[in-house]
C-alpha cells in the first residue's frame, strides 16, 4: 500500500467521526473514545504493514492534524487564564469578606492543591508512567533551560507582562492577574459603581473566550485521532499499555487525595470521622462522578453542604461557587503533574529538582484560572508543560483517555470543595457538629 492509500484511509476515519456526530449524535466522550480506537487501529496498521516510505509520508499528515490541535490549545492560554482568575476573585463582595472568609478558603485551596501536585508526581514516578514509549524523531527534544530555583522565583515577578505573555511564561501572568483581582475587590469595596463597567466588560469577554474554548475542544476527537495514529505508528503496542498504566496511576492518586489529604484534614482539624463525612457527601460525589462537571453538580454540592454536612448557608454559598471555578486539586494538581512525568519519561528527559518544584508551583497557580473550563485539566496541563519546558505533545495523547479519568477527577474536585466548606465553617463557628453527628448516626441506623 502506497502513502496515498494510507492517507485516504485516514481521511475516511475523519469523515466517519463527522458522521457519528451529525447523523448519530453520539455524546462527546463516546466520540473521543471512538477516535482513540480508530487511531489505535490505524496507527498499529501503519506500524506493522506500511513501508518505511509510506509510514513517513502518512505521518506528516497525521502530525498536521494532531499537532495543529495542540497549537490551538496553546492559543487559548493567554486570553483564558488571566480573565478567569480575575472573574473568580470578583465573586468576593468586598475586602472584609476577602479577609474573613476568602483568606481561609483560598488558603485551603492552595494547601490541598500543593499536596495534590506532590501526590501526582509521586504516584507517576512510582508507576513510571511514559517509560518505554518511543517517540522516534521527537525523542531528541530537550526542555527549556531551567536555572536555579531562586532565579526561577525571581522570574515569577511580572516586570513586563506583555513580554511574559508573548513568551508563554505563565507564572508572571498569573501573579499579575492576582494583583488585578485583589485590586478590583478593593475598588469594589470603596466605589462599587466604579467597578461595574470593568466587571461587565470582563464577564462579556470571558463569555467570548469560553465560547472560543468550546469551539477548539469540539475538535478533540480529530486531534486525538491524529496524535494517537501518529504515536502508535512509531511505538506499536507500548503506548497502549502505558495509557492503561496512566489511568490506573491517576485513579490511585485521586483516592489517596480523598482518603489521606481530605480525610486527614477532617479528622485532625474538624475532629469528625472521614467515613461519616463521605457518607453524608455521597449525593454530590455520585452526581459529580456521573456528570463529570463541577458546575453541573454545583446546586447539589451546595445543598449537600447545608443539608447533610450542616455547614451554614453563608459559607456554603461562598465556598461552593468559588470552589467550582478555583479549586481543582485533581484537574489542576494531580493530572498536570502526572502528565509532566509521562512527557519527561516518554521523551527521555531527566527532570531536575528545580523542575519538580516548578511543576507543583505551576500546577497550583494554573488551577486558580480554571473558570470551570470544559476539559479544564487539558488547559492546566498545557500551561504546566509550557512553563516547565516539557513537550506539549503529550497532552493530546492522554486526552484519548480523558473521558475515563475525568469521572474520578471531578469527584475529587467536588470532595475538595465540600471538605473546604466544613473546615472553613468549623474555623468560623458555622459548622453544626451536633446536627451533623446526629443526622449521620440516624442514617447509619436506618441503613
Amino acid at each position: 500500500m502506497g502513502p496515498i492509500l494510507w492517507i485516504t484511509l485516514f481521511l475516511v476515519q475523519l469523515v466517519l467521526l463527522v458522521v457519528l456526530k451529525r447523523k448519530f449524535h453520539l455524546p462527546f466522550s463516546t466520540r473521543v473514545a471512538v477516535s482513540l480506537l480508530f487511531g489505535a487501529i490505524f496507527g498499529l496498521a501503519l506500524f506493522f504493514f506500511a513501508s518505511p516510505e509510506a509510514n513517513q509520508s502518512t505521518r506528516s499528515w497525521l502530525s498536521l492534524i494532531g499537532y495543529g490541535y495542540v497549537d490551538l490549545l496553546r492559543m487559548l492560554i493567554i486570553p483564558l487564564v488571566p480573565t478567569s482568575i480575575v472573574a473568580g476573585l470578583l465573586k468576593l463582595s468586598n475586602t472584609a469578606e476577602l479577609k474573613q472568609m476568602g483568606y481561609r478558603t483560598i488558603g485551603m485551596f492552595l494547601f490541598t492543591a500543593t499536596l495534590a501536585g506532590i501526590i501526582g508526581l509521586t504516584i507517576a514516578s512510582i508507576f513510571s508512567v511514559g517509560t518505554g514509549v518511543a517517540v522516534t524523531d521527537l525523542a531528541t527534544r530537550e526542555p527549556n533551560t531551567v536555572g536555579s530555583l531562586f532565579s526561577q522565583f525571581r522570574n515569577f515577578i511580572p516586570a513586563n507582562i506583555v513580554r511574559s505573555a508573548a513568551d508563554m511564561n505563565m507564572i508572571p501572568v498569573v501573579v499579575f492577574s492576582l494583583f488585578i483581582g485583589v485590586s478590583a475587590i478593593g475598588v469594589k469595596t470603596k466605589k462599587p459603581e466604579a467597578i461595574v463597567p470593568f466587571q461587565n466588560l470582563l464577564e462579556s469577554f470571558l463569555e467570548i473566550v469560553m465560547h472560543m474554548t468550546r469551539l477548539v475542544l469540539k475538535l478533540t476527537p480529530y486531534g486525538v485521532l491524529g496524535l494517537t495514529s501518529y504515536w502508535l505508528s512509531s511505538t506499536g503496542m507500548t503506548l497502549l499499555i502505558q495509557l492503561g498504566l496512566f489511568v490506573v496511576a491517576l485513579i490511585v492518586a485521586c483516592f489517596i487525595q480523598l482518603a489521606v489529604v481530605y480525610g486527614g484534614l477532617l479528622a485532625s482539624t474538624v475532629k469528625i470521622n472521614p467515613i461519616r463525612f463521605y457518607r453524608a457527601a455521597s449525593p454530590a460525589l455520585l452526581l459529580a462522578f456521573s456528570s463529570r462537571s463541577s458546575l453541573g453538580s454545583l446546586t447539589m454540592t451546595i445543598s449537600t453542604m447545608t443539608e447533610r454536612l450542616k455547614v451554614n448557608s453563608r459559607v456554603a454559598n461562598f465556598v461552593g461557587p468559588l470552589g467550582a471555578v478555583m479549586n481543582m486539586d485533581a484537574c489542576g494538581g494531580i493530572f498536570p503533574a502526572m502528565v509532566s512525568v509521562f512527557a519527561a519519561n516518554a521523551f527521555g528527559i531527566d527532570l531536575t529538582v528545580t523542575q519538580y518544584v516548578l511543576i507543583v508551583v505551576v500546577s497550583i497557580l494554573a488551577s486558580l484560572g480554571s473558570a470551570a473550563v470544559p476539559m479544564g485539566a487539558t488547559a492546566f496541563t498545557v500551561i504546566t508543560l509550557t512553563t516547565v519546558g516539557l513537550p506539549v505533545e503529550a497532552v493530546g495523547l492522554v486526552a484519548g483517555v480523558d473521558f475515563i479519568v475525568d469521572m474520578f477527577r471531578t469527584m475529587t474536585n467536588v470532595a475538595g470543595d465540600m471538605t473546604t466548606s466544613v473546615v472553613v465553617a468549623n474555623s468560623l463557628g458555622e459548622f453544626d457538629r451536633k446536627a451533623f453527628l446526629t443526622q449521620d448516626l440516624k442514617a447509619e441506623t436506618a441503613s
